[in-house]
């Protein structure tokens, strides 16, 4: 599974061979198979092994909000946004890689998430947006569901494409902490969100 994280992460789901990744493994071809049905259940595992965690802590911040009796758009964007970055943190791979992983997963993948998965992510989806229409009266369903699409749209653009903004900048926009660049991107999206 790391050697297959990796080698995605580096080189992207398409061009990564079984042999690439058993090699890197120091594995038999034929496990892959054994282990995961195929080379798309591996990635699907991989895919699983990253999300999982992210959506159970965005299920678990969800569920204390509730019980609080409900919370404001900037405290369900932190809900939403923070257990990616707790997932970064806690990974066996580097922040670098792991990034690099996750912008794959959101922009390359090539065919759909596992029915598993997208239970996952609909179950997400309809708690936060139930939470951010009490937040947010008068919002239709549609419309809460394009304003969080568009706030994790810059989450993701933020975390995986970070260093072109400091390479167009020119030396204007430098190297910060995940925490600080998270701050600008939750700031963005909750003035975004509340238009």
């Amino acid at each position: 599974m790391k050697a297959a994280s990796v080698l995605f992460a580096e080189k992207g789901f398409e061009v990564v061979s079984v042999r690439e990744i058993t090699t890197l493994a120091k594995a038999n071809v034929a496990s892959v198979k054994y282990h995961f049905g195929s080379r798309e259940g591996l990635i699907d595992a991989v895919v699983a092994r990253m999300a999982k965690p992210v959506n159970d802590e965005r299920l678990g911040r969800i569920e204390g909000l509730e019980e609080r009796g409900g919370a404001t758009v900037r405290e369900l964007i932190v809900a939403f946004f923070e257990p990616l970055c707790s997932q970064i943190k806690n990974s066996s791979l580097s922040e670098k890689l792991f990034i690099k992983l996750m912008g794959r997963v959101v922009g390359d993948r090539p065919y759909e998430f596992s029915e598993e998965m997208m239970g996952q992510f609909r179950e997400v989806a309809s708690r936060y947006v139930s939470a951010f229409m009490k937040a947010c009266p008068g919002l239709s369903t549609e419309e809460v569901f394009w304003r969080i699409h568009f706030s994790f749209g810059v989450l993701a653009n933020t975390l995986t494409h970070g260093d072109l903004v400091k390479k167009i900048s020119d030396g204007k926009v430098g190297d910060e902490k995940l925490s600080v660049t998270l701050k600008r991107a939750i700031d963005f999206c909750e003035e975004g969100f509340r238009q």
